[in-house]
């Protein structure tokens, strides 16, 4: 399956279960679409679980984006190591929209600490140019 045929299936997901969740959604993986951006099969997959569980109610909107920003830096990091900067930076940008999201919505209502959190994923990212 192509990252166009994944894209299209979180399209359709979100036009099945509809709500806010989708309608954040939809308009960037409309837009990553038409750019033909790819996604990874595990990202995929959250995304599809995460669209059901928040429209049954059993997902709480920030911990979807939480879960986002994890899958997205993840395959930026892979992106970067094989070589696919383009790819690579717009999972990174994704990563990072995801995490400012989810912090915004969960601090104050959940017991976290953004800067922690952040340190980790900025370790992590400047840990690439030791790998290469």
């Amino acid at each position: 399956m192509t990252a166009k045929d994944r894209r299209i299936q979180i399209k359709e997901k979100c036009e099945e279960t509809g709500g806010l969740y989708a309608q954040l959604v939809t308009p960037i993986n409309d837009m990553l679409l038409a750019l033909d951006a790819d996604i990874s099969k595990e990202t995929t997959q959250q995304i599809l679980g995460n669209l059901e569980l928040f429209q049954k109610g059993e997902k709480y909107l920030p911990d979807c984006h939480l879960d986002e920003s994890n899958h997205f830096l993840e395959d930026g990091i892979s992106a970067l190591k094989s070589g696919d900067l383009g790819n690579g930076a717009l999972q990174i940008f994704g990563a990072g929209l995801n995490f400012a999201s989810f912090a915004a919505k969960a601090t104050g209502v959940k017991n976290i600490n953004a800067h922690e959190m952040l340190e980790k994923r900025f370790s992590e990212l400047l840990s690439i140019k030791k790998d290469m």
